[in-house]
């Protein structure tokens, strides 16, 4: 004769409390992940409007003269800017001794040397370059009329044109017979011209 029925135990249940799920969190929003700082604003980068310049008028010669001045920016925009300017002569002076000037015959030995001394200022500043100064010589006609010095310093045989004790020297070899005006013509278009007797 069996027993009375076994009784069926209900399968045991863990101890360890259950995880408790996270509660959703509202629609756009996500708690757990820090909202990121929004980026500095940055400068706006004006556009360009360079365009082009010119500057007309510029000019060493002597004379009273303008500079202009014309810019036109990439929008259209134009200005113009004046400057008047004066470009001063350079002064002469000489040429000095054994050499006479103005309405002098000088008188020289055909093939002997002539020295012409001189000097050149830009204002204050003298110049030293001999390459400003230029020579020319031209057969004049010999005039009763005008006075007669006869130069008493020949040299032969020396260097056209060099600077000595601070001023400039042209030696100019005399060509024979008639008469001459020798001319030094600066840069600056001034000139020094001197008559000249050969004999």
């Amino acid at each position: 004769m069996s027993g009375p029925p076994e009784r069926l135990q209900p399968a045991s249940r863990s101890t360890r409390p259950l995880r408790k799920l996270a509660s959703p969190q509202p629609w756009g929003r996500a708690a757990s992940v820090p909202l990121l700082p929004r980026p500095a604003a940055q400068p706006r980068t004006p556009a360009r409007l360079d365009g082009t310049s010119a500057v007309r008028g510029y000019s060493t010669a002597v004379g009273t003269r303008t500079l202009t001045a014309t810019a036109t920016d990439k929008a259209g925009n134009t200005t113009t800017v004046t400057q008047p300017y004066t470009v001063l002569a350079w002064t002469l002076k000489g040429f000095y001794q054994p050499i006479d000037l103005n309405s002098v015959l000088n008188t020289v030995k055909g093939g002997s040397t002539a020295p012409a001394k001189f000097e050149v200022y830009a204002g204050a500043t003298e110049i030293t370059d001999p390459s400003l100064m230029s020579f020319t010589m031209a057969r004049v006609t010999c005039s009763l009329a005008v006075l007669v010095d006869e130069i008493d310093h020949h040299r032969q045989h020396v260097a056209p044109l060099r600077r000595h004790r601070g001023q400039f020297i042209y030696n100019w070899k005399t060509p024979a017979g008639t008469c001459y005006q020798l001319t030094m013509k600066a840069a600056d278009g001034g000139s020094i011209s001197a008559n000249f007797k050969l004999k």
